[in-house]
C-alpha cells in the first residue's frame, strides 16, 4: 500500500516537477530561436534610426521646395541661408535662369549654366514625369544624374499657371549637405548609444559622430541614403554588441531555467507572466516615445534653424528679424502645448489631474481660441468658419481644460486634411446638452477604427496621410477624460474620404 506522503510526492512530481522539466528542456532547445528573435528586434530598432535620418534629409529638401513654392523665400535668400546649395536653376518653357553663389567666379557662371542645361536635357524623361505629377496636384523631388563631381542634382516642378510649369534644379554639395543638415541630427540621435557614420562608395567615411577613444568601431550594418545613392549610413551600438547581448541573455536564460526548476512550475509561471507583462509595457513606452519624438521634431528643427540664422547674423533687416522671432515664439508655444499635453496625460494616469470650474460661456471661449489661432490658420492656408448659436447659457467649466480639448480637435482636423483645408466650429442646444462641433473635410476614419480612437495610445495609421502624420496617440483620450470631468461626453461622426465631426456635449444645468 502506497503511503499518503509518497502519493502526495508522486502527484507533486507529476503536476509540478515533470512539467517544469519538460518546459526547461523545451526552452533550452529553443534558445537559438529566441536569440534570433532578439537579434531581429535590435536590427529593427537600428533600421528605424536609419529610416529617421533618411526621412530627415528628405524633409530638408521638401522644406526648401515648400518655401520656394509658397513664395516665402526667394532664390538668393535660399542660397545665402544654406551653404550646401551651390546653385539654383529655373527652367521654363522659353528660357533658363541661373542663381549661383557669389563666390563662384564670373567666368565659371557660363560653364555652370551650360552643364546644368545639358544635365537637364539628359534627364528630360524624369523632368517630364515630375511636371505631370505637379499638374495632377502632387509635387515630387527627384535626384538627377549629373556631370558635377561630389555634387547632387535635384529637380522638382512648380505650377506657374493652369497651362505652364517651371522646373527648379538644385545643385547641392553633398558633403556640405551631410555636415550642415544630417550632422546635427546624427549627433542628437546617436547620443552615447550609437556610432553613426556616413560613407561614400561604402568605404570612404565622410562624417562620423564623436565617440570615446579606445573603443573599436567596426560598422557592418549600412543602408543606402535615399537621395544620395552613392552614400550610405552606417550604425553600430556602443559598448556591448548585439552578439554580446545575445550571449549574456543566453547565460541569464539558462540560470533562470535552473531556478525555475528549483521553485517548480508555479514560480516559472509567475516569472513568465511578469516578463510578458513587462515586455508589453516596454513596447507601449517605446511606441509612445517614438511617436512623441517625431511629433516634437518639427518645432525643434524650426526653432534651431531660425535661432542659428539669427545667431550667425545672416538676417540684415529688423523686419526679417522680427519675423524670425515670431516664428520661434510660435513654434516654442507649439512645443509647450505638446509638453503640457504629455504632463496632463501623466496626471490623468496617476489620478492627480485637478479641474478648476468657473462660470463661463462656451461661445466666448471658442471665439478667443479661434482668434488666438488665427495666424496659425493663415500660415497653413486653412479657412475657419464659426457658427455659434445665440444666447447660450453659462456653464461651470475649467476654461483651460476646455481650451485644450478644442485645440486638440482643431489640430487633428488640420493634420488630417489633405485637399480641402477648411474647418467648421459650431455650437447649438440639443436634447438638454450644449453641443460643440468641430468638423473637418479631411481623410475621415474607417468604421472599424472609430470605436478605438478614444483609447490611449491608439492611432489610425491606414491611408497614406494618416500613416505619415505623426502623433502621440493620447490627445483624444485626454479629451474624453476632460468631458467626463464635466459630466459630458464626446462623440464622433466620420465618413472615410469626406471628413470627421467631433462633438463635445455639455449637460445644461437645471
Amino acid at each position: 500500500m502506497i503511503k499518503p506522503g509518497l502519493k502526495i510526492g508522486i502527484v507533486l512530481m507529476l503536476i509540478l516537477v515533470l512539467p517544469s522539466l519538460f518546459f526547461s528542456a523545451y526552452e533550452i532547445s529553443n534558445l537559438s530561436k529566441n536569440e534570433a528573435v532578439i537579434d531581429s528586434i535590435y536590427t529593427g530598432q537600428l533600421e528605424s534610426i536609419l529610416f529617421s535620418l533618411n526621412q530627415y534629409s528628405d524633409d530638408v529638401l521638401s522644406g526648401w521646395a515648400n518655401r520656394l513654392e509658397r513664395g516665402t523665400e526667394d532664390m538668393n535668400s535660399l542660397l545665402s541661408k544654406n551653404y550646401s546649395i551651390d546653385a539654383v536653376g529655373i527652367k521654363s518653357t522659353d528660357d533658363f535662369e541661373l542663381y549661383a553663389k557669389e563666390k563662384i567666379p564670373e567666368d565659371s557662371i557660363g560653364k555652370l549654366n551650360s552643364k546644368l542645361e545639358l544635365d537637364f536635357a539628359a534627364n528630360l524623361k524624369k523632368v517630364e514625369l515630375l511636371q505631370r505629377y505637379v499638374k495632377s496636384g502632387y509635387r515630387k523631388i527627384e535626384a538627377l544624374s549629373n556631370s558635377f563631381p561630389n555634387k547632387s542634382l535635384f529637380a522638382f516642378a512648380l505650377q506657374q499657371d493652369t497651362l505652364s510649369v517651371k522646373t527648379v534644379l538644385l545643385l547641392v554639395d553633398t558633403n556640405k549637405f551631410i555636415h550642415e543638415n544630417l550632422g546635427p541630427k546624427i549627433q542628437t540621435i546617436a547620443q552615447d548609444r550609437f556610432y553613426i557614420s556616413v560613407f561614400k562608395n561604402s568605404t570612404d567615411e565622410v562624417y562620423a559622430n564623436q565617440f570615446q577613444g579606445g573603443e573599436d568601431k567596426n560598422i557592418t550594418q549600412k543602408k543606402e541614403i535615399w537621395l544620395f545613392p552613392q552614400y550610405e549610413l552606417g550604425i553600430q551600438m556602443r559598448g556591448n554588441t548585439i552578439e554580446d547581448l545575445v550571449k549574456e541573455r543566453t547565460r541569464t536564460n539558462i540560470i533562470l531555467l535552473i531556478v525555475m526548476d528549483v521553485i517548480l512550475l508555479l514560480g516559472a509561471w509567475f516569472v513568465f507572466k511578469n516578463i510578458r507583462k513587462q515586455i508589453r509595457l516596454n513596447q507601449l513606452k517605446t511606441d509612445f516615445i517614438s511617436n512623441v519624438s517625431h511629433e516634437i521634431r518639427t518645432p525643434l528643427a524650426l526653432i534651431n534653424m531660425y535661432s542659428e540664422t539669427l545667431e550667425m547674423g545672416r538676417v540684415s533687416t529688423d523686419d526679417k528679424k522680427k519675423e524670425y522671432y515670431k516664428v520661434i515664439n510660435i513654434e516654442a508655444n507649439r512645443l509647450s502645448r505638446m509638453v503640457n499635453k504629455i504632463l496632463n496625460f501623466s496626471r490623468i494616469e496617476r489620478g492627480k489631474r485637478e479641474y478648476h470650474f468657473t462660470n463661463s460661456n462656451l461661445n466666448i471661449e471658442i471665439e478667443s481660441i479661434v482668434e488666438n489661432y488665427r495666424q496659425h490658420f493663415d500660415q497653413n492656408g486653412f479657412e475657419i468658419e464659426l457658427n455659434l448659436t445665440d444666447e447660450l447659457p453659462d456653464l461651470d467649466l475649467d476654461k483651460e481644460a476646455i481650451a485644450e480639448a478644442i485645440i486638440n480637435l482643431i489640430d487633428n482636423g488640420m493634420k488630417y486634411s489633405a485637399d480641402v483645408k477648411k474647418l467648421e466650429v459650431s455650437t447649438k442646444i440639443e436634447f438638454g446638452f450644449i453641443r460643440v462641433d468641430v468638423k473637418d473635410y479631411g481623410i475621415g476614419i474607417e468604421k472599424k477604427d472609430q470605436a478605438f480612437v478614444f483609447d490611449k495610445f491608439y492611432r489610425v495609421t491606414s491611408g497614406n496621410l494618416a500613416h505619415k502624420t505623426k502623433g502621440s496617440g493620447i490627445g483624444l483620450s485626454i479629451i474624453k477624460h476632460i468631458m467626463e470631468a464635466h459630466h459630458g461626453k464626446v462623440e464622433l461622426e466620420s465618413t472615410l474620404g469626406k471628413g470627421s465631426c467631433f462633438s463635445l456635449l455639455f449637460p445644461i444645468k437645471k
